[in-house]
């Protein structure tokens, strides 16, 4: 029946398996409940989301600026602008386009003003002459046709540098994009143009746009150049970057990873098993591959994401199912009996106690739910879950295989020398002198005075792998145009157009600039664009409003939108910042002098989202380690019934957690690195895993004594018959953990690292300072 119900739950998950997805977005940093986030949302809903930054080069001794280059850009802004989940779309191509157009639009509206003036007037004239209706007819023909084609010359002599305004004619492409010299770029649209030899096409997304959809775009991109129907740009060179692609390359390791990562860390166990209990252990394969299967397949019914926080579950939650089974093997071996009075006996005994240790560590990862910050609410949802299928695979899988492999093997639940000699050893290592006991207390507890001073790398180019295709592209087209990313200062309020708010995000922003040593260069804004078009000087209200009216909206939108009362300054980032770096930048925008009355400002852009993160997830991590440490206790309070053995439960691994936090601190400053920021979620982890250690140390020791052993021969038996199994689960969840030492992402390959360490040092602590404050408090 226990293997009928594991194989319903298998065929489900094994559904719910395709339903998983990865998630790297911006939003899963930013608590959908805080202002930050519905100012970024504002933002992104408004003007688009942080961009797709698509830079194009031609060949060597090639110009860009030609009527080929400018059509086939046309074309391949307006196929982007097509593709689902993208908002608006800047370009070169589009510009000349909307120019050509509106030119075009213009010039007829203004000659058929004139041309319907004069035809008028032929016809007052033919009336007053008492022509007929025919003659009055052809007069005012002639006279509109003769009126439009001066109208038509007068322009073409007023504009010579102009020539037809189209998108494929040279001349009209140099006059509009070019200064009179030919040789450089109109500053007004360096935006577009950089220079003569680059072009960029800013291609911003929905806010809501997800992985698929940003690929198709990048998809696009990369396909310009060899593209049927994209002949002009086939000598054109393009690179797409921008945060969503770096979102996306670190989505796709991530998927990527986990075909590497689940099997190595199952090896990895399975190996562990076999040389601490030998045979039986083959189980683990199985046993441990549908704990991680129904773990992924729940989830993905859920809609909990894979996501760099995650990832480290699934490996994770492989070591965990083998831990729980190595328990049972364990009692199995030590149990007397038929087979089926050794499984019966071994179930009653360790059941009660791998169940409350999951219970403890799925309350300990629930902690991390009460984060403002989606990413870590998903983490500690995905790794509770993991807990309860690695304990419900023991059940439903473990135990019944361990019947049916007892009757036809029988030989494989013998327990060896090398496990009594083991245990033995461990016995010895839990006769610690009181004094002794009592300084590695006060040491370990001392070492969580370190925790907010373990300083967190917040480097980009630290926190993704060297050799990440969208790392290295981002920093191609900073080389080559010098931009890596934006940040924007807006203004909100009835009229942002006014002349006074105009002038104060004018002076604002060229503070923000100046005060930025050299990290804050304006790109675009509403006051440059209304300066551009009034020869490079603020216009009163009146010329503001007849430059809003006139100028084609392709161009205002992107700094002014009237209808939610928005302006902003676009600041491009001309060096990859760190975190810390954009705090002091996002500081300076917030920071700036106050706008007129009636109006707010507020700086935007992934920079401001991760700022806003990392000051959250800092101030978290004190009041989430606690909570993680109170449910644990808590659940550990209404078990036992009484405070003494729970807290000795939990006190070894506090302990160990406060050496290990002290010890990274030190690691720290004497290599003069930083801890990556997943690292802030370690100490409730390891807490929350090895107090299982605890509990099965403890259950085993009530145990003797409940038989009347005296406490300095229980705690003598308990190491010896629980404590190599607590030494293989242990080594069992370090390999899970440490297998995350390969990942691609080096915060993930870090956090695995120093996870493995901090268990192995728990059960450490567990099993040496347990037994003397086993014998002390509770005898």
């Amino acid at each position: 029946m226990l293997l009928l119900l594991a194989l319903l739950l298998s065929a489900g998950s094994a559904v719910g398996l395709t339903r998983l997805r990865p998630d790297a977005r911006v939003d899963l940093l930013v608590d959908p409940n805080g202002a930050a986030f519905k100012d970024q949302a504002l933002f992104a809903d408004t003007f688009g989301a942080d961009p797709v930054v698509v830079m194009a080069k031609p060949a060597s001794g090639s110009s860009l600026i030609t009527p080929d280059h400018i059509v086939g850009l046309s074309h391949l802004e307006g196929k982007l602008h097509q593709a689902a989940g993208v908002k608006k779309v800047y370009g070169p191509g589009t510009l000349v386009n909307t120019l050509a157009i509106s030119t075009t639009t213009i010039l007829l509206d203004a000659c058929a003003q004139e041309g319907k003036a004069a035809e008028a007037a032929a016809r007052q004239q033919a009336i007053a002459a008492g022509k007929t209706a025919a003659q009055q007819d052809q007069a005012g023909q002639q006279a509109f046709q003769q009126a439009v084609s001066a109208c038509a010359q007068r322009y073409a002599k007023a504009f010579p540098q102009l020539g037809v305004p189209a998108v494929n004619n040279p001349t009209f492409i140099q006059g509009v994009l070019l200064e009179p010299d030919g040789q450089h770029v109109r500053p007004f649209w360096n935006w577009a143009l950089p220079d003569m030899q680059h072009a960029v096409i800013t291609v911003r997304l929905d806010r809501n746009a997800s992985l698929d959809q940003v690929r198709h775009v990048i998809d696009i991109v990369n396909s310009a150049s060899t593209s049927g129907d994209l002949k002009e740009l086939h000598d054109l060179r393009f690179t797409a970057s921008g945060s969503p692609a770096l979102t996306l390359s670190v989505a796709d390791s991530i998927l990527s990873s986990l075909a590497l990562l689940v099997p190595l860390a199952l090896v990895a166990v399975l190996v562990v098993a076999l040389l601490a209990l030998g045979a039986s252990m083959l189980l683990t394969i199985l046993v441990a591959a549908l704990g991680a299967l129904w773990t992924a397949g729940i989830a993905g019914f859920l809609g909990l994401p894979v996501t760099p926080a995650t990832l480290v579950v699934l490996p994770v939650v492989l070591g965990l199912a083998a831990d729980y089974l190595i328990q049972s093997v364990n009692r199995v071996m030590e149990s007397e009996g038929t087979l089926e009075e050794r499984l019966t006996l071994a179930a009653r005994r360790i059941l009660p106690s791998t169940g409350l240790a999951a219970a403890a560590t799925a309350a300990g990862m629930l902690a991390f739910v009460a984060s403002g910050i989606p990413l870590i609410r998903q983490f500690g949802l995905f790794m509770a879950l993991g807990v309860v299928m690695a304990c419900l695979a023991n059940y439903l899988v473990g135990l019944p295989l361990l019947l049916l492999l007892g009757r036809r093997v029988p030989w494989a639940l013998k327990g060896g020398g090398f496990r009594a000699a083991a245990g033995r050893r461990i016995a010895r290592m839990g006769r610690l002198a009181p004094p002794v006991v009592v300084a590695l207390l006060v040491i370990g507890l001392a070492g969580w005075a370190a925790l907010p001073s373990v300083k967190i790398e917040t480097d980009p180019a630290q926190l993704v792998s060297a050799n990440d295709a969208a790392f290295v592209q981002a920093e191609a087209v900073r080389k080559e145009i010098g931009l890596t990313g934006e940040i924007d200062l807006l203004v909100q309020g009835p009229d942002p157009a006014a002349p006074d708010v105009v002038k104060w995000l004018d002076q604002a922003s060229r503070h923000a600039a100046a005060q930025s040593g050299g990290d804050l260069k304006p790109l675009e804004s509403l006051p440059a664009f209304l300066a551009g078009f009034n020869q490079g000087t603020l216009p009163d209200p009146d010329r503001s409003a007849l430059i809003l009216s006139r100028i084609p909206s392709y161009f205002s939108s992107a700094v002014y939108d009237k209808s939610q009362g928005l302006a902003l300054t676009i600041f491009g980032l001309p060096h990859v910042t760190s975190v810390e770096r954009d705090h002091v930048l996002v500081t300076g925008l917030d920071q700036v002098a106050s706008p007129p009355s009636g109006y707010r400002a507020f700086p935007a852009g992934l920079a401001v989202v991760a700022d806003r993160a990392l000051s959250e997830l800092k101030g978290e991590q004190l009041r989430l380690t606690g909570l993680s440490i109170g449910l644990i206790l808590l659940v550990l309070l209404l078990a036992y019934r009484r405070p003494v053995p729970a807290i000795l439960a939990i006190l070894p691994t506090v302990v160990a957690a406060g050496a290990a936090t002290g010890l990274l601190f030190l690691v720290d400053s004497l290599s003069g690195q930083r801890s990556s920021p997943i690292t802030i979620l370690l100490e409730g982890v390891v807490v929350a895993f090895a107090t299982e250690f605890g509990v099965l140390w403890l259950a085993r020791y009530r145990g003797e004594r409940a038989v009347g052993v005296e406490p300095s021969d229980a705690a003598g038996r308990a190491s010896t018959g629980v404590g190599p199994a607590i030494a293989a689960s242990a080594l069992a969840l370090a390999a899970g953990f440490a297998v995350l030492a390969i990942s691609p992402v080096p915060s993930v390959r870090d956090f695995g690292i120093w996870s493995a360490f901090d268990l192995i040092l728990a059960t450490a602590a567990v099993l040496i300072l347990l037994p003397p404050l086993a014998r002390r408090w509770y005898a």
